[in-house]
């Protein structure tokens, strides 16, 4: 069984809305007639130059508020300054900038070359810049750029870094160049830009996309929202994030919105932020991880939000992650006091091989959530419905797919699987990607008839998919498999213990034959053994009695301590080989 954007509820524009174009494929075609992104700047700036492309209001005066005009007179000079070092049609750049006006005058710069550009996380701290620049050389020797930009400051160490590769080094300002010959057309097929997974350094993958693909995901992202003309975009999600890229630069940007940009230590340091910002500036389209809600709802009880209003955000995406019901619901509590309706929070799924999205939670009803039997999950993998509180686990609804693409749920050689069956889950997408930079080129190893096995798991119920977990990071237990949020929340709900700061993980215990659970969580009480103690068994009897699983062993670390992604996610793997190679910090 399959499901398609024809499952479930009208998507159409809603008639008491200024819709830009009943479908955005046909404002998409206006605008991007030669089928590319520099096709698309140049004519919106033809048709609206003093439209207002991005806000940037933390960045210096003159580079707040960038016109449709603006950002292509800084794209030229971006264009020119990369074809000064040396970059041509078809080659390729890395832009290792935070969120600015000068990375995105190098992105659309990059696309007025025909080039192609990736953008690439900047270090998050002067401590990390060593694993950064790892990082950093691992991907320009896969992806042999032509040029790399980064800050000025950062500059003479990656220049040492990157000796030995064939690649130049600038850094901003960019001049006030103009590139001569704009390459507005392409083949729908070549690439648009690269997008790096934020994945270990040597794991890190590219996924290409081309100029087809990223259309396409617009299009279906703006009908699938839906998008209207008086929308407006609000973000602190970072550009080499595929929500900060696709999902708030270039989907606002080729359906004709303003986009407001801050950058994401902005939200690290002060959440509250977010909800400030979108106050601030109206917004009504909004996306973010699953942890940065529950990271709102924690702080939203310590701090003064009188004056906020919500009542605007009408399109909260919560994906990249697996969706939490108990998330839901502590957001919903802190911030409908603040004219935030349950209707407007859209649990979605979605991942960077497919542009963004796939399926979206139906407009116009609160976010759903499918009680379940934990014992019949881990022993059969079927969503039966549970016959005690106790052994009650709440999925939540991921929605139905978005135009465009198609689900499914299947086991492992690829039969589809009735309702309630936990299998993989398979889509198949027009936003497709072309493949893995450096990877197969067709068919990929990932790709069977044109379904990508996203090695996540779920199951569909009544029209609509359940994602449950990935498949690489599940616990199996006696035979039983147990996803690790189930964990990870329980040992949350300890007082001490860092909301997002509890990772489970499965490590092989050679005795009993089996894995055994580790539980590894950030507390204060790290550095005292007494309190480090008395925390880890709170949490040992919490897990216990709110999973039926008593874990093998807990571990008290220092805040900050768990590995996750810049975008926020947990790192799981990376944490089953802190605990495999020895005591933890």
């Amino acid at each position: 069984m399959s499901i398609d954007s024809g499952t479930g509820p009208d998507l159409a524009i809603h008639p008491d809305r200024r819709g830009f174009t009943p479908d955005p494929a046909v404002g998409l075609a206006r605008l991007t007639p030669a089928g590319t992104v520099a096709g698309a700047l140049v004519e919106r700036a033809r048709r609206q130059p003093d439209a207002v492309a991005y806000y940037l209001p933390d960045e210096p005066e003159a580079d707040q508020r960038i016109t449709v005009a603006g950002m292509l007179d800084r794209a030229h000079a971006a264009g020119a300054a990369l074809a000064a070092a040396g970059l041509r049609r078809g080659g390729r750049v890395c832009l290792c900038l935070d969120t600015s006006a000068p990375l995105l005058a190098g992105l659309f710069g990059a696309e007025l070359l025909g080039a192609v550009p990736s953008v690439l996380e900047p270090p998050l701290s002067a401590g990390r810049k060593q694993l950064w620049l790892d990082r950093v050389r691992h991907i320009v020797a896969v992806a042999q750029p032509e040029v790399l930009v980064c800050d000025e400051e950062l500059r003479e160490a990656t220049v040492e870094a990157l000796a030995d590769l064939d690649v130049a080094v600038i850094s901003p300002p960019f001049g006030d160049g103009t590139v001569a010959d704009p390459v507005l057309a392409a083949g729908p097929e070549e690439p648009a830009f690269i997008q790096f997974t934020s994945g270990t350094t040597s794991a890190a993958k590219g996924i290409v996309l081309s100029h087809r693909a990223v259309l396409a995901a617009a299009s279906a992202i703006g009908l699938g929202g839906p998008f209207y003309a008086d929308d407006v975009m609000a973000s602190w999600l970072p550009l080499h994030h595929d929500m900060g890229m696709v999902g708030a630069t270039m989907t606002p940007f080729l359906l004709s919105l303003p986009s407001v940009l801050i950058r994401p230590l902005a939200f690290g340091t002060r959440p509250d932020r977010w909800l400030r910002l979108i106050h601030q500036y109206r917004a009504t389209i909004s996306p973010a991880p699953n942890f940065a809600y529950r990271l709102v709802a924690a702080v939203a009880r310590k701090v003064d939000l009188t004056g906020v209003d919500l009542s605007c955000w009408r399109a909260a995406f919560n994906g990249a992650e697996v969706v939490d019901a108990g998330t839901l619901r502590d957001f919903l509590a802190v911030t409908a006091p603040l004219g935030f309706r349950p209707e407007h929070l859209r649990p979605c799924y979605g991942m960077a091989e497919l542009g963004l999205a796939a399926t979206f939670s139906p407009v116009g009803t609160p976010p759903r959530s499918e009680p379940v039997s934990r014992s019949a999950m881990a022993a059969q993998g079927r969503a039966l419905a549970p016959e005690s509180a106790e052994d009650t686990h709440h999925y939540v609804s991921s929605g139905i797919p978005v135009p465009g693409t198609k689900v499914r749920v299947a086991d492992a050689s690829h039969v589809d699987l009735p309702d309630r069956h936990v299998g993989r889950v398979l889509v198949a997408s027009e936003s497709m990607m072309t493949g893995y930079l450096n990877g197969p080129a067709d068919p990929l190893l990932e790709l069977r008839d044109g379904w990508l096995d996203t090695g996540d798991l779920g199951f569909l119920l009544d029209g609509e998919l359940y994602v449950t977990g990935r498949s690489k990071d599940l616990i199996i237990l006696a035979g039983r498999n147990y996803q690790p949020q189930t964990f990870e929340r329980a040992a949350e709900t300890v007082d001490g213990v860092r909301a997002g700061g509890a990772a489970a993980v499965g490590v092989p215990d050679p005795r009993s034959g089996t894995e055994r659970m580790v539980l590894v969580v950030e507390s204060r009480t790290h550095r005292d053994p007494e309190r480090a103690a008395e925390t880890a068994r709170a949490v040992e009897r919490a897990v216990s009695d709110l999973t039926g699983v008593r874990p093998g062993k807990v571990v008290v670390v220092a805040p900050r301590t768990l590995p996750k992604t810049s975008s926020g996610k947990l790192q799981r793997p990376q944490v089953a080989a802190m605990v495999a190679a020895g005591p933890l910090p």
